[in-house]
């Protein structure tokens, strides 16, 4: 969909932008969906214009601004199209192909439905698309909804932030607030804590389940080993059980510590998975 263009099939007044002049035609009944202009139907008689405008409604918008506020009443976007996924933690994906670019939506499209006052339904489906953009875009995302109190879309892109340290001054600089900030450091040594801890305390031979009685001790030695170097690495995003598979393949020659082993990084996996990844998931933390 091209956002600076538009075209109405039944037009039955003209639209106009004060700025460059542009003029489109378009439909009382599609622009009733915004309030501005319920009430200014109410309170003036806009009557039909003809195709030069000369009576045509006057905007303070850009022609390309217009267009993308005309298509918002005429043809709202559906929200982005979802995709099947076997994770079980990550329920949602979504066809990016179909999700509205981030910096049209922020600089333009909601600035538009909140100035015009447009349907809640309109607004509802342009925040699941800014949600799509997380993953790709989490702390943008993350700073855009926080500015703008919508604390689920935060939450949501909060699960996607790198470790803060590993931001420039200039990334962080889209955090409306040290508030904001603080809750993402709060909730990523939140996680640093609690992998470390599962790490810790996952053991390849539980209670001498499953224990090879030929190398018990330096199989153990090994997990030990691999899993103390590991934890002075660990951050927000390590993927812990991921790190600990690559002791997997040395156990190879024995079956009972190949499958131990293999029992043990998806028994952390499944623990890691389930560990809290957003700010909704802790807020008792602050």
């Amino acid at each position: 969909m091209s956002w600076n263009t538009f075209e109405c099939q039944n037009p039955d007044l003209c639209v106009k932008s004060a700025v460059d002049g542009t003029i489109y035609p378009a439909s009382r009944a599609a622009l009733m969906t915004s309030d501005v202009f319920k009430d200014m139907f109410a309170c003036c008689d806009v009557g039909p214009s003809d195709p030069k405008g000369e009576d045509a409604l006057e905007l303070q918008e850009t022609g390309g601004e217009l267009a993308a506020l005309l298509r918002l009443l005429h043809d709202p976007p559906p929200p982005p199209e979802q995709i099947p996924t076997d994770d079980l933690f990550q329920k949602i994906r979504y066809n990016l192909a179909t999700v509205i670019p981030l910096p049209l939506l922020v600089s333009l499209l909601f600035r538009l439905v909140d100035k015009y006052a447009i349907a809640e339904a309109v607004a509802a489906n342009l925040r699941v698309h800014l949600r799509a953009n997380a993953p790709a875009y989490p702390l943008e995302v993350y700073g855009f909804a926080t500015l703008h109190e919508m604390d689920w879309e935060a939450s949501e892109a909060s699960q996607f932030v790198r470790p803060m340290a590993s931001y420039r001054l200039d990334d962080i600089a889209v955090l409306p607030s040290v508030i904001s900030y603080h809750k993402l450091v709060k909730l990523q040594h939140f996680r640093v804590k609690a992998l470390q801890d599962l790490l810790l305390a996952e053991e390849i031979f539980p209670h001498g389940y499953g224990a090879c009685t030929t190398h018990n001790e330096s199989t153990t030695t090994s997990w030990d080993r691999q899993r103390k170097a590991l934890m002075g690495r660990i951050d927000s995003a390590t993927d812990v059980a991921g790190e600990m598979s690559a002791l997997t393949e040395t156990f190879v020659a024995c079956k009972s510590c190949y499958k131990a082993c293999t029992a043990a990084v998806e028994m952390l996996a499944y623990k890691c998975k389930r560990l809290p990844r957003r700010l909704d998931q802790v807020s008792n933390l602050w």
